[in-house]
């Protein structure tokens, strides 16, 4: 029998989550920077956003070809690059204050955002369950398990742990859309000046969401127009203007940056990429094609799993499994090292029963299935992509976060009787993919040598 003081207590407390919070942040720092000491290292492709930005200075969409290099795009002679501009934004004050870091601001770049995401994902965890039926003692249990799953059994752990140009873009891309998310469930039950400020949290999160990394913004641009129903036809001008100027400006900027850069208000040209596999293959064959998420879904989710080795880590993350589909994916291996259901099994098996509460009535309501259906276009986009890689995965966790966010707001009882088992699911998803992810940094060979020592506990790599 479960006493009804652990499972209803009457009250709204919320979870006490902040001591670590401010922990878990700490050990971010120390990923990120291998050690807490390797602060300015030259991580790959780092130096592009330095570029961009010298150039953008310049009133120049171009980046040097040399700070590109095997990424690049040539437009009519000139060198592009299709990431998104954010980051080189965020270098600009950096390097007037401090110069000699040109090139080597990845690792607090990456830092920054992991914090972010961190802080987002808490508030998000802390706000549903002081909406849960659970006792203090369970929510505090529950809330902290959270925190800890999503730093070691998530994507950020490798994402923090290799800050490469195309990690750092998603995991700016990540924090902003979680923190974009955080300020859409503020504004569900905020009034006056708190709804406003609820409203322009969201814009802005949601344009740096767009400028990060143009999949993450996406959604959001379609979830603004739902938040501002609740309003359309009161006179608030001030709410709408919240809501829309910031994240509109950015829209605008981002297609006419998109213009400048390759003729197009529509982005990316794979026309002029460098790369002539992956520019020979979307010509023929496409950016992105329903065809392939059935493939997709089973690397990411079902197939790939670690195997056991007899020394550290441990785990061994085989490295680009082949992947005989030559007409659905532009390389013939996968970069997926370990799936959803090994890695995060967690947020997985969590939000497939937010899912369940989604489509129930009396737990969910229209918005919360609308943006659902919007964050799962996300899924359905990344899973329709050209290629499979490892880093990939944080693109479901938009979607995984806000069905996991239903399961703590309204779970009741059944979260109360799944509270074992996702402990252990979270202590499980930890050790596999830590050991994994350590596994695979080791074995990378384009990473700085202070990364690999890092993951190799200090033991040099010859």
């Amino acid at each position: 029998m479960t006493s009804g003081a652990e499972l209803k207590d009457g009250s709204s407390r919320s979870p006490r989550l902040l001591p670590l919070t401010i922990a878990l942040s700490l050990l971010l720092w120390i990923i990120a920077t291998t050690g807490g000491r390797q602060i300015f290292v030259k991580e790959v492709l780092g130096e592009a956003y330095d570029s961009q930005a010298e150039h953008f200075l310049r009133g120049d969409p171009g980046v040097d070809l040399g700070a590109i290099r095997h990424e690049a795009m040539i437009v009519n002679g000139q060198t592009r690059m299709y990431f998104g501009p954010f980051p080189a934004f965020l270098r600009m004050p950096l390097n007037f204050i401090y110069p000699g870091g040109r090139g080597y601001w990845s690792r607090i770049s990456g830092f920054c955002a992991g914090v972010i995401a961190l802080a987002a994902f808490a508030g998000l965890v802390s706000m549903a369950l002081r909406s849960s039926p659970l006792s203090p003692r369970w929510r505090n249990w529950v809330g902290n398990a959270s925190l800890i799953g999503f730093v070691f059994g998530s994507p950020l752990l490798l994402l923090l742990g290799s800050l490469a140009i195309y990690h750092e873009a998603i995991v700016w891309g990540l924090a902003w859309s979680l923190a974009a998310l955080y300020f859409a469930c503020r504004s569900r039950k905020a009034e006056g000046t708190a709804l406003t400020r609820s409203l322009l949290g969201f814009s802005f999160c949601a344009a740096g969401a767009l400028l990060s990394r143009v999949t993450f913004g996406a959604p959001l641009l379609l979830i603004a127009p739902l938040l501002s129903l609740r309003f359309l036809r009161r006179d608030q001008i001030r709410n709408l203007a919240a809501l829309l100027l910031p994240l509109g400006t950015a829209l605008i900027f981002h297609l006419f940056l998109s213009y400048a850069k390759f003729g197009s208000f529509l982005g990316t040209s794979y026309e002029h990429y460098i790369n002539p596999t992956h520019r020979e293959f979307v010509l023929k064959h496409g950016i992105f094609g329903l065809e392939r998420v059935p493939y997709s879904f089973a690397d990411y989710f079902f197939l790939r799993r670690p195997e056991f080795q007899h020394g550290p880590p441990f785990l061994k993350a085989q490295h680009f499994r082949s992947y005989n589909h030559p007409s659905f994916f532009s390389n013939p291996f996968t970069e997926t090292y370990s799936s959803l259901l090994w890695s995060s099994s967690w947020i997985t098996l969590g939000a497939m029963v937010g899912v369940v509460l989604l489509l129930r009535p009396k737990t969910s309501d229209g918005l919360d299935r609308a943006i659902a259906a919007i964050l799962f276009t996300q899924a359905i986009g990344i899973m329709s992509f050209h290629a499979l890689a490892q880093r990939y995965l944080a693109e479901f966790y938009p979607f995984l976060v806000f069905c996991f966010v239903i399961l703590l707001r309204s779970g009741g009882t059944t979260l109360f009787r799944m509270r074992y088992a996702f402990i252990g699911l979270v202590a499980l998803s930890v050790v596999i993919n830590s050991l994994a992810t350590a596994s695979w940094l080791e074995e990378d060979r384009n990473l700085p040598i202070e990364t690999h020592n890092f993951w190799t506990l200090g033991q040099k790599k010859k």
